[in-house]
């Protein structure tokens, strides 16, 4: 289906990150509305998948900042593949450190700070929406991979339930979003994340029932969407394999100067190592295949798309979105929607 709604340049998107609304997911309980696709970058998707490596410093400024894996865009990516090799380095020391005796607890405080250094730098993905608070306003929602899992499989039962885009900026009875709660516990690696449809309790005279929490956004925001919602691509800077390799070499000195073990072209003190560099793990994405061919289903009201490979790979066509627009889904999506919620 088309549209002759025009995409708009959302100028506030490029603003400097510092005047750019983040929401922060904080400890239990945090209340979001997400928010329609926006631009033609984003294909028709509420989200936007970044790999993001922290730790390194921009040589040119001197200042710590986070950097956009090229592994998207040119299917390898320097900082992942330094994180292979080191990881290879540190199951070969660990290995011969065990083969001449090395208890358990020596081997870990041995390989301490390598380690840390392997989980530090490597590229960690994050999902990008833009979302609403309850306060009303528009901000950038980042969400770690099982958050956005959980938040697909609700976005996807909403629509199964009320054959509605759940990102709709409208609040009638046949085309309206739903609030969502992210609700966080635990800390460091223990934490855990899970996404629910935010209810409300609803007396009807003796009875009582939950209900979907479907109130409306400010008008504010459904009338000036366009010029509040954020250009998801752009929130990182992207850089080529060889501007990271250039990055990434600028950081090395400094790295072993940290972790001595660092240095992939020193021998590390434990024994003869015949291999220090792995060779980074290929990844071949496919599509997946609905196996049986869905019942019979009402056309939908719905245009997001929320398919897993599209998480791996950027899709092919550009999808033109109207914040109000009803469009049909495909049967492929729907089949796999089924399989979400059938297990």
């Amino acid at each position: 289906m088309t549209t002759n709604s025009k995409i708009k340049l959302n100028l506030d998107s490029l603003k400097a990150r510092k005047e750019w609304k983040r929401h922060k997911v904080k400890d239990g309980h945090n209340v979001f509305r997400i928010l329609p696709p926006f631009g033609e970058a984003s294909n028709g998707y509420p989200y936007r998948k970044w790999q993001i490596a922290w730790g390194l410093t921009d040589p040119e400024s001197g200042r710590a900042r986070p950097f956009a894996s090229s592994m998207t865009s040119e299917k390898r990516c320097p900082i992942t593949e330094f994180a292979y090799a080191l990881k290879a380095r540190a199951e070969t020391m660990s290995s011969q450190m065990k083969a001449a005796g090395s208890s358990d607890e020596e081997i870990k405080n041995r390989l301490k700070d390598l380690r840390e250094l392997i989980s530090n730098i490597s590229p960690k993905t994050v999902y990008i929406y833009n979302a609403a608070d309850k306060s009303g306003e528009v901000g950038l929602l980042e969400l770690k991979s099982t958050a956005h899992k959980s938040m697909k499989e609700q976005m996807t039962k909403y629509i199964q339930d009320y054959n509605q885009d759940p990102t709709s900026l409208g609040s009638s009875d046949d085309d309206s979003g739903v609030w969502f709660d992210v609700v966080r516990q635990g800390t460091f690696y223990d934490t855990t994340y899970k996404v629910e449809k935010l209810q409300s309790l609803v007396k009807n005279g003796a009875s009582r029932s939950f209900v979907d929490d479907r109130s409306p956004l400010p008008e504010a925001i459904v009338e000036n969407y366009d010029n509040l919602a954020y250009d998801l691509s752009s929130v990182y800077q992207t850089k080529s394999y060889d501007e990271l390799k250039a990055i990434l070499d600028a950081n090395l000195p400094g790295i072993i100067e940290v972790v001595p073990d660092a240095d992939l072209n020193v021998e590390p003190s434990i024994g003869e190592l015949s291999s220090l560099i792995a060779t980074p793990r290929q990844t071949t994405i496919s599509r997946p295949v609905a196996n049986a061919t869905p019942a019979a289903k009402p056309a939908s009201r719905v245009n997001i798309k929320l398919d897993d490979a599209d998480d791996e790979d950027a899709g092919d066509a550009v999808v033109a979105h109207k914040a109000s627009a009803q469009v049909v889904i495909d049967d492929d999506f729907m089949a796999e929607a089924d399989s979400i919620l059938n297990g």
